[in-house]
């Protein structure tokens, strides 16, 4: 552990102390029912930023904060605009869907936290994942290596091929459907916060598996 890793455990135990605290005491609850739109701005660019760094930890070795963390936590911001949006339409829609007769179980709770989960991160999640990806590569193209790339050559230097494959056939159908079920199935008021909050564990979760592979990719060639 580096010198600089208790400073940042601190930070990152106070995050959590003080989620703990806003839950307890109804704080997020007030904020999301009071302003909607800030607090999931808020939300995501605390919790999402956070898992960006630790995983930056984890897999540089180091905690990088610049211009283009603060670029990508801007982001992260705007995107808790539209997810909070996303949220209501989805909601509300599949529980019209339902009422008519376009999707099944009409009445049942679990069914439509499911499908507003699936139609959510089926219809709305590709475009949410894609511009955090487009973004993430312009603040590094801009800010880390110093160029002035346009909004082309950002879209252009994504691997579209791997966001679709990993993002779309895997994460979204065996990580986001399940987790965002039981998000909506939370009271109103909390959904935007657990959005928030899983964004941060699952990018932890895939920093892990990455770690994972360098490991088995340098046993593999140490044979």
């Amino acid at each position: 552990m580096k010198k600089h890793d208790i400073s940042w455990c601190l930070l990152y135990l106070l995050l959590v102390v003080a989620s703990a605290v806003l839950i307890a005491s109804g704080g997020f609850a007030w904020f999301n029912r009071t302003l909607p739109y800030l607090a999931g701005a808020v939300q995501f660019a605390v919790y999402a930023t956070a898992g960006d760094l630790l995983s930056t930890r984890m897999l540089e070795g180091q905690w990088k904060v610049n211009r283009a963390t603060a670029f990508v936590a801007a982001s992260w911001g705007f995107s808790g605009l539209w997810v909070t949006l996303a949220f209501q339409v989805f909601s509300a829609g599949a529980e019209q869907a339902m009422l008519h007769g376009f999707l099944p179980f009409c009445g049942n709770a679990i069914a439509l936290a499911f499908f507003t989960s699936a139609l959510n991160n089926l219809i709305f999640g590709p475009l949410h994942s894609g511009f955090i990806r487009v973004c993430t590569n312009y603040a590094s193209l801009r800010f880390t290596r110093g160029g002035s790339p346009t909004v082309r050559q950002a879209v252009n230097s994504v691997d579209w091929g791997e966001l679709i494959d990993f993002t779309l056939l895997k994460t979204i159908p065996f990580f986001w459907i399940p987790v965002n079920t039981i998000t909506f199935l939370l009271p109103e008021e909390y959904r935007i916060a657990s959005a928030a909050m899983l964004s941060m564990v699952f990018g932890i979760l895939m920093t892990v598996l990455r770690l994972k592979e360098r490991r088995d990719q340098a046993s593999t060639a140490a044979q």
